[in-house]
């Protein structure tokens, strides 16, 4: 599947963002979800999944997703004032970023589980939403992305948003698969700009598969318009941090991946990953 997010006129999708009100968000983690919905001409939707005892700020206009079946109105104490603030801090982050570059940004609450209210929204409105993670989950972070990837049927990409050290558009694409690399590249060549350069790094275990790999791929490259640089990077001969670390010295803006495979294998090493690159990571199915 091409990972694609509708434009905000085709009202087919857009941008989820996951928030939680009480991680920090500067803007430079920001940048990713946002400049992404920008580059397809796409609107933004933050989430924040609260328990039944969470409150609910008055200051912003907003939605409230229910499980189905059940009524999408609550009643919140003045207890819930912390919580209010909280998700009134992060959210004005993310309009501030959305203003800035001319992304409109709504805001809607959710109760219950996480992946069955995201799934939920995706399905409401879609097919063409990305996903986005505010941060990764501190509990259960080694499946959430899986669980994800196998529950939300209405969003054609995840990206875990990180800092951004560089603002120069340099999108960095691990591929492991030929046949995926023209959705990635399609993907890559919206997100660098007219520029780019795109720089792709192969990620197989054996010599036989990284030639064959580069030779399909170089093919590939050829139909698009964007430079693509290919890295020579050789086997992995099975080990994974090989590939993070020539990933981590191009200095990426975005890195596009796919989960599960050698490069990014779980939860886990995603969270490693996205920490020694210190970029974004766009997660393709």
């Amino acid at each position: 599947m091409i990972a694609h997010v509708a434009e905000a006129s085709e009202l087919s999708g857009r941008v989820v963002l996951w928030l939680d009100p009480e991680a920090e968000y500067p803007a430079s983690r920001l940048e990713a979800p946002v400049r992404l919905a920008a580059a397809y001409g796409a609107e933004i939707e933050t989430v924040v999944i609260a328990d039944a005892s969470s409150g609910l700020t008055v200051d912003v206009p907003i939605r409230v997703i229910a499980p189905s079946g059940a009524s999408g109105r609550r009643d919140f104490s003045e207890h819930d004032h912390h919580f209010e603030l909280l998700v009134t801090r992060c959210r004005r982050a993310v309009d501030n970023v959305g203003a800035a570059h001319g992304v409109r940004v709504r805001h809607a609450l959710a109760s219950g589980d996480a992946v069955d209210r995201i799934s939920e929204m995706c399905v409401e409105r879609g097919p063409w939403n990305i996903v986005a993670l505010g941060r990764m989950p501190v509990s259960g972070s080694d499946n959430v992305i899986g669980t994800l990837l196998a529950n939300v049927s209405g969003a054609t990409g995840f990206l875990l948003c990180g800092p951004q050290r560089t603002k120069q558009p340099r999108v960095v694409v691990i591929v492991e698969d030929a046949e995926r690399l023209t959705s990635m590249l399609r993907a890559a060549e919206r997100l660098s700009g007219p520029r780019g350069p795109v720089h792709v790094v192969i990620g197989a275990d054996t010599a036989e598969s990284y030639a064959e790999i580069e030779a399909q791929s170089r093919l590939i490259a050829l139909e698009f318009h964007v430079p693509v640089v290919f890295e020579e990077v050789g086997p992995t001969f099975g080990v994974p941090e090989a590939l993070t670390e020539v990933v981590a010295r191009l200095r990426p803006s975005l890195v596009i991946a796919v989960f599960g495979g050698a490069a990014i294998a779980d939860g886990r090493e995603l969270s490693r990953v996205s920490v020694v690159a210190r970029a974004p990571i766009l997660l393709v199915r």
